[in-house]
């Protein structure tokens, strides 16, 4: 399973990219949204799922999300981390398409886990 990771948090990015690997998951990790997006264009058929902060910089999550939905034929899971813990915020990204809303802090076995629910059973 190929997972789309996209996370300015460098220590955060690296450790959640070391973490999914040790569990057997293919990590592509980006620091900002444009080359999330630019990635989604070149290599969206191999992607399984997207993890996305929404602050990012040149183009933030909601970009992600959007361009996930618009670029992919096949209907992806996305999960939205951020710090932001405001209804209006987790309101307006499943609105655009966001699967799971996870704030920040977070334990990555309840990342893995929420994962999971999502990606289809092998």
């Amino acid at each position: 399973m190929n997972i789309l990771l996209v996370e300015d948090d460098e220590m955060l990015r690296k450790s959640l990219a070391f973490f999914l690997t040790s569990k057997s998951y293919k990590v592509i990790d980006f620091e900002n949204g444009l080359d999330a997006i630019s990635c989604l264009n070149n290599k969206g058929g191999e992607i399984d799922l997207v993890i996305t902060d929404l602050n990012l910089p040149f183009a933030g999550g909601q970009q992600v999300i959007n361009a996930t939905r618009e670029i992919l034929a096949k209907e992806i899971p996305v999960i939205v981390l951020t710090s932001s813990g405001v209804e209006s915020t987790e309101l307006e990204v499943f609105d655009l398409g966001a699967n799971e809303f996870i704030t920040k802090p977070f334990s990555p076995p309840v990342l893995l886990k929420r994962m999971e629910k999502l990606l289809p059973k092998n």
